[in-house]
């Protein structure tokens, strides 16, 4: 009776020292369900900040053009000006 007794205290015990101790350790890793979405929030804010540069990238460009040809419109205004 009196191992009986003795081998569950000791159950007992282990019980009470690996549980918090099992805990402690998932507690440092972030779960499946919470880092799921902060990965997406991440890839889409990527995503958002490759299309600005470049849509940004495409408007100076156009830009860019339009300077470059705004220069002999300005010759031909110029030269129809003279004409009349």
């Amino acid at each position: 009776m009196k191992s009986s007794k003795l081998l569950v205290l000791a159950a007992v015990a282990a019980a009470v020292v690996a549980v918090p101790f099992a805990m402690a350790q998932t507690a440092d890793k972030p779960k499946a369900d919470e880092t799921a979405p902060a990965v997406a929030t991440d890839k889409a804010h990527s995503e958002a900040e490759q299309k600005a540069k470049r849509r940004a990238a495409a408007a100076a460009q156009e830009k860019a053009q339009a300077g470059q040809q705004s220069a002999p419109r300005e010759e031909e205004e110029e030269e129809a000006r003279r004409r009349r």
